[in-house]
């Protein structure tokens, strides 16, 4: 099989981003991958046409420092991999969104289906202190604003929970979530 290409996918060790891992690598691509690593992504060495950018703090406790541990890394994280793609000139980036982004909006109208104008307000995940679903909410909305400036091609997936087999040997926080649920503790 020919090689087609490289791609980056950053958080490549998360549930999601390890299968798109796995379904570049069948299709023929070459992957770089980052985990944990904020300088892995400036690596000059690395050319790729297009990024999933999948990488984003969901702690498995309750953060002491919700705007150090999810806030900024999730907002500033998602504008260094916009930044840096733009300055690669990458032709598109993936940003594995959530419905977190979307999910926390009391005034949208009921039974209207949700879309791209819809998002967590920023004040209701404050109120709820939510703080995961205001990260991504902000991330979200900074990547588009930086898209809208740049011309980077943008594209977000807001999946709600995740699960199915796992590529990994620890538990992701979706499948923690249904494990308690199963246990009736939510």
């Amino acid at each position: 099989m020919g090689e087609k290409g490289s791609v980056c996918v950053t958080g490549a060790g998360t549930y999601v981003a390890s299968w798109v891992v796995k379904l570049l690598l069948s299709k023929g691509y070459i992957v770089h991958g980052t985990v944990r690593d904020p300088d892995g992504f400036n690596d000059r060495k690395v050319h790729c046409q297009g990024v999933f950018h999948a990488a984003s703090p969901l702690p498995s406790i309750e953060p002491k420092d919700f705007q150090k541990e999810m806030i900024d890394p999730a907002v500033m994280g998602t504008l260094n991999v916009l930044k840096a793609s733009h300055e690669a000139r990458i032709k598109r980036v993936v940003l594995m969104s959530s419905m977190a982004a979307i999910m926390i909006n009391p005034n949208w109208p009921k039974g209207k289906p949700m879309d791209e104008t819809s998002w967590s307000e920023i004040t209701s995940c404050n109120t709820v202190q939510d703080w995961y679903c205001l990260s991504k909410t902000m991330g979200e909305r900074e990547a588009w604003e930086y898209a809208g400036k740049t011309g980077v091609e943008l594209v977000t997936v807001c999946p709600p929970l995740v699960l199915g087999p796992m590529l990994q040997k620890t538990i992701n926080a979706s499948t923690t979530y249904f494990i308690e649920l199963l246990k009736g503790n939510l």
